[in-house]
């Protein structure tokens, strides 16, 4: 214990020092369980420190399960533990103690509630994004939104809700923005393209069993949908290796932890997360 301690704090006091002098990116990725699991933000660290501008980025997930964008939540949610944590209660935390130059934010799986499409839900998701953007650029950040990936990919017959095509909407309005000057990754036609062909090589195969949490796989192939699109609006090389085996487990072991400080550092309302 003691040596690791020792080994972790150059590290913590070089990133202090890089924050303090303003020298580096400072890149946060916003979103829902999805990206808090840390695998598709992982992946995209391990790709933009493949490039010569985010080498030595500092890049930390703060991404938080069952958040909106929205402000919306379902009567009884999480049992009636606690109702769904919005993004804007801890907002202003972030780009004040944290100070990112680049927010990167995926948010809509939770914002419908899987319910069907209403018109105030998708008025409260677009109100929510707009402030978002607004509020990141006011404080002096670059802002991209990304789309939410597919509820009920390996299933769709069992979508009742049709929510699947309420996050259709919903991304199509934010892609619909680009004329407007926002900077938008679409994941879902090409991570969509890559499900159906997993799907024809292997009749087997499961992007997300619960239909909204993907495995490693789907995370691959998040990763893979989210990162050429990304990499053009950042303009850096395109051609980049994502780590695998124990090399994506180490990446992935030391994102958890500067996300977990981070949470911690900036504060939120959500029950169940560790202290970081």
């Amino acid at each position: 214990m003691r040596m690791t301690t020792l080994r972790i704090i150059p590290v913590l006091l070089a990133l202090f020092l890089a924050h303090a002098m303003g020298g580096e990116p400072r890149i946060a990725i916003l979103g829902d369980s999805i990206p808090y699991s840390g695998q598709w933000p992982a992946l995209v660290e391990a790709a933009l420190r493949q490039t010569p501008a985010y080498r030595h980025a500092e890049i930390v997930s703060m991404a938080l399960p069952s958040e909106t964008v929205s402000g919306l939540s379902e009567p009884g949610h999480a049992g009636g533990a606690f109702p769904r944590p919005c993004l804007h209660d801890r907002l202003d935390s972030i780009l004040s103690k944290y100070a990112p130059t680049l927010v990167i934010a995926c948010y809509g799986m939770n914002d419908g509630m899987m319910q069907p499409f209403s018109e105030s839900g998708f008025q409260a998701y677009q109100q929510g994004m707009e402030r978002l953007k607004k509020r990141v650029e006011d404080a002096g950040a670059q802002f991209i939104a990304i789309t939410p990936p597919p509820y009920m990919a390996d299933t769709p017959e069992k979508d009742a809700a049709r929510y699947n095509q309420v996050l259709d909407t919903y991304a199509a309005w934010l892609a619909s923005r680009k004329k407007d000057g926002w900077k938008v990754v679409d994941m879902r036609p090409e991570l969509g393209r890559q499900i159906r062909e997993a799907k024809k090589r292997n009749a087997r195969f499961i992007y997300a069993g619960d239909g909204v949490h993907p495995g490693q796989e789907g995370h691959f192939m998040i990763a893979r949908a989210i990162w050429p699109p990304l990499a053009s609006i950042l303009r850096v090389p395109v051609r980049v290796r994502f780590p695998e085996g124990d090399e994506f487990r180490k990446a992935l072991e030391r994102h958890n932890l500067y996300k977990l400080a981070w949470l911690t550092e900036t504060g939120h309302r959500r029950p169940g997360i560790p202290k970081g």
